[in-house]
């Protein structure tokens, strides 16, 4: 892959040949044509290509989530996302006709920022998951006004609601309301904090499974 220059000839775009000109994050680049192959297609590149779409349709309903977990890590050229992508990978797992998410092993943030302790997820009426956590015993990098982001995944309706500016770690709780149709599926929640004061996130914690009320 070859990038582009500006110049005198300007600037250019499309296919010229075999070569396909393109502009990505404001990089202008060329690229050969992706070759064509007749070959079926292995079961293990089937598995691999099914385990990228799970994993990408799973955190796209929580993308700007995403965006904000991964916002202070060194990025270069890849985005929130594309990191995202790559460091959870490992959590599909499961067969070509049965895959699954191992939902604890799920990585929505990450940073040093101080995580919480005791969190605990609970649903005792009609649409709400009920979200809460202690702060820890240290004064470092933690403060009570760092953002408390909740994200509650229902697999049932492959749907995710998530807050990021409801709540802060000085609350220690907060009162999710999700949709009235995720009544009585269960339900995956995280939390993370991310940082005012400094810019920093904490590592993302899964809080566990609640069935809704």
């Amino acid at each position: 892959m070859a990038e582009l220059k500006p110049g005198v000839i300007g600037t250019i775009s499309g296919k010229i040949g075999n070569v396909v000109a393109s502009n990505w994050r404001d990089i202008k680049y060329l690229r050969g044509v992706a070759a064509t192959s007749s070959k079926t297609a292995t079961e293990a590149q089937l598995t691999q290509r099914a385990k990228f779409t799970l994993l990408f349709d799973f955190l796209s309903s929580f993308a700007g989530a995403i965006d904000l977990g991964y916002k202070y890590q060194y990025q270069g050229r890849s985005t929130a996302f594309n990191l995202a992508m790559s460091t959870n990978m490992r959590v599909i797992g499961g067969t070509l006709a049965a895959l699954s998410v191992d939902y604890p092993s799920v990585v929505i943030s990450k940073g040093r920022l101080l995580p919480a302790a005791d969190t605990h997820a609970s649903s005792t009426e009609p649409g709400v998951v009920d979200v809460s956590w202690q702060n820890l015993d240290v004064a470092t990098d933690q403060g009570l006004s760092d953002k408390a982001v909740v994200i509650v995944y229902n697999p049932v309706k492959k749907l995710a609601v998530y807050s990021t500016d409801a709540a802060v770690r000085g609350d220690l709780k907060l009162a999710m309301h999700v949709p009235a149709s995720f009544s009585n599926d269960e339900v995956h929640v995280y939390l993370f904090f991310s940082g005012v004061a400094v810019r920093k996130n904490s590592q993302s914690m899964y809080v566990g499974s609640v069935v809704v009320f």
